[in-house]
């Protein structure tokens, strides 16, 4: 078998922003032929492979690229923007190394992949790690947070002009910026938000980004919860048939009438089990609202909200999306009943999955969690309904059923 001397390969932490966070980044290396002599002004093809857990772990993504080499032998070339042939980039969860990354290469521009050489990622996928570290400013603009617990002291930093913090509030989190005057959900759906209020955003493990808004005391994610793996990268369940879907009793997540299109702007639905799973479904800083974290945001447009059946006549305008399907402005049907949405809270009718895996009320209600039980069968959520204007404190709700989620800053 002949010895091929393999690359020297660098890995270079240019990366390239894009819309969000890179997705991407440089990698070099000098190509010798079998002789050990320098391949000058040839094209090549390089097949790289982003190996999880060991050298001879699973492949997680692979590309391959057709580069040119320059006058010392070296072709230059960014991973992640090659031709895909396996896996998803934008999905690799990075925090959960570590990595390698595998090359193969045809010095003759073919597919017959002859050298061969792995080598452990080090600094790369920090990088991309710090995606998804939360910082956050003080009220009283003298601390600047970092992740759960670090902080540095920074006097004369500005709250205001932090792209971290969510409009000078003291919570935790990251966030990928504010905007203002859009009435676009992330995804691009139109007359979901509140065109005259000001919006944060944060970007949760998978890559996927939210607006958010500040309500009082607290910030909440102004769209429905998207992700389909945990905190940790594991994946959340999903592809359950109905009858699967009333027998389980681990994390799971569903489309409506498994329509994938309701992606946008509806996001999924999860069963209560992910709510409480340790692994974490909302991003670091950010939770699963509890009864009382719910309770506070009621209170904000209903102060005289007790609970119960009757609990927040008054709320459910100034939390819903505004419009009806019929008219064209809106995602509800209508009559949606008192809607201004003047929080920017933009609720919208996600439907609901029953505890026996059926789809149902979509357009007419939106269902979310909280993650508090009420006993070992059951959990509290909050029902929003197209008519009349009121939310409402549900103690029902069976953990398998299927419902919205907006997560909180911590």
């Amino acid at each position: 078998m002949k010895k091929f001397t393999f690359l020297i390969a660098s890995m270079l932490l240019a990366l390239s922003i894009q819309a969000q966070l890179p997705q991407k980044f440089s990698y070099q290396t000098v190509v010798r032929n079998a002789s050990n002599q320098l391949l000058i002004g040839q094209t090549v093809s390089i097949k790289i492979s982003i190996l999880q857990g060991s050298s001879n772990g699973s492949a997680v993504y692979a590309e391959s690229h057709s580069p040119q080499t320059n006058a010392n032998g070296m072709a230059s070339l960014e991973i992640g923007g090659g031709f895909l042939l396996n896996g998803n980039f934008t999905n690799i969860n990075w925090a959960n190394g570590p990595f390698f990354v595998k090359t193969e290469t045809d010095p003759n521009g073919g597919n017959n992949y002859t050298i061969t050489n792995t080598s452990q990622l080090l600094s790369v996928p920090y990088a991309f790690h710090t995606e998804g570290i939360n910082y956050r400013v003080s009220a009283s603009d003298d601390t600047l947070y970092i992740g759960n617990g670090g902080y540095v002291i920074v006097p004369g930093i500005s709250a205001a002009n932090s792209s971290g913090g969510g409009n000078g509030g003291d919570g935790g989190g990251g966030s990928a910026g504010t905007s203002t005057g859009t009435t676009a959900h992330t995804c691009g759906t139109t007359n979901v938000v509140n065109s005259n209020l000001t919006y944060n955003s944060v970007i949760d493990q998978e890559g996927n980004i939210y607006k958010t808004i500040v309500i009082g005391t607290q910030e909440w994610m102004a769209e429905n919860l998207n992700t389909s793996v945990y905190r940790n990268g594991a994946p959340i369940v999903t592809g359950l048939t109905a009858s699967q879907w009333a027998a389980t009793t681990s994390g799971a997540w569903a489309y409506y009438n498994g329509d994938s299109t309701r992606k946008c702007p509806y996001g999924k639905l999860y069963n209560f089990y992910a709510c409480s799973d340790s692994r974490q479904l909302c991003p670091t800083g950010w939770h699963v609202p509890t009864e009382s974290d719910w309770s506070t945001l009621i209170n904000f447009y209903d102060p005289g909200a007790q609970g119960g059946i009757n609990w927040t006549n008054f709320a459910g305008g100034p939390l819903k999306s505004t419009g009806t399907t019929q008219a064209g402005t809106g995602l509800w049907n209508g009559p949606n009943t008192g809607a201004t949405n003047v929080s920017g809270f933009s609720a919208l009718p996600g439907g609901f999955i029953t505890a026996i895996g059926a789809s149902n009320n979509t357009l007419l209600n939106g269902y979310f969690w909280t993650s508090n039980e009420v006993n070992s069968t059951t959990g509290y959520g909050r029902s929003f309904y197209h008519d009349p204007g009121s939310v409402i404190q549900t103690a029902n709700f069976g953990k398998r059923s299927g419902m919205s989620i907006r997560c909180i800053r911590d």
